[in-house]
């Protein structure tokens, strides 16, 4: 079978703006996704939510880690392991750090994900379509993880647990992080459900396939590569 290219007749009848988009996207996100397809390019729809996510993961992160490492600093410091000039460097250091590495893992994630979109469609459903828009819907699609990061600081913030996450792990109660039955828990998230459901929704929009063929392989990717995830932990 011969790989279809996906082309649009026609513009869409009325364009929204960026911040219409990032806000329709948790209410109506079919019809963001007809819009991102039929349009022109736009990188700021990728840009801009891509430096949300960056931002609450570093907001999470603070609140998350903060005390955290401020305790083993201090022990550290208390058992003669590090001198105080160490000890002054890793907590002046460890805040840019760590927000670098999110701001990383962030962009990473978006990039990876528009391209494992795109694979799909290019190699399982025979479609061509354009990586930036693959690249485009992954972006506004990552508002829900903004909103979910945000989220998991609360409840981290109100637990004082930070392993605390918006999943059936919730009802594990004092349970381990690291053990099995709880990271299995932890797959149910309600956002990364939430995201996946979107990506499928987006590769549908990209593609002309049903919703039905691209949720099979949207969350039959997110299945296995929590499982992965689990076996390798």
């Amino acid at each position: 079978m011969s790989a279809r290219t996906l082309t649009s007749s026609s513009a869409p009848q009325s364009s929204t703006s960026l911040w219409e988009k990032l806000l329709n996207i948790f209410v109506s996100p079919g019809e963001v996704f007809d819009e991102v397809t039929a349009g022109p390019r736009a990188l700021a729809n990728w840009r801009v939510p891509t430096l949300l996510l960056c931002l609450a993961g570093v907001i999470s992160l603070l609140i998350s880690n903060g005390e955290h490492t401020a305790v083993a600093i201090r022990q550290l410091a208390g058992a003669g392991e590090a001198s105080k000039t160490q000890t002054e460097m890793l907590s002046g250091g460890w805040p840019l750090v760590g927000s670098l590495t999110v701001c990383f893992a962030a962009c990473a994630g978006t990039f990876w994900s528009a391209f494992v979109l795109w694979l799909m469609g290019r190699v399982l459903l025979k479609v061509r379509f354009s990586y930036l828009k693959a690249l485009e819907v992954v972006g506004l699609t990552g508002m829900i993880l903004v909103l979910g990061t945000l989220i998991t600081s609360l409840l981290i913030a109100a637990s004082g647990d930070a392993a605390t996450r918006p999943s059936l792990s919730l009802l594990a109660g004092k349970m381990d992080a690291g053990h099995p039955f709880r990271q299995l828990l932890d797959m149910f998230n309600v956002f990364h459900l939430w995201t996946t459901t979107l990506l499928a929704i987006g590769l549908s929009r990209l593609s002309g396939a049903s919703f039905k063929e691209a949720a099979f392989w949207v969350f039959g990717y997110w299945l296995f590569a929590r499982i992965a995830l689990i076996i390798l932990a």
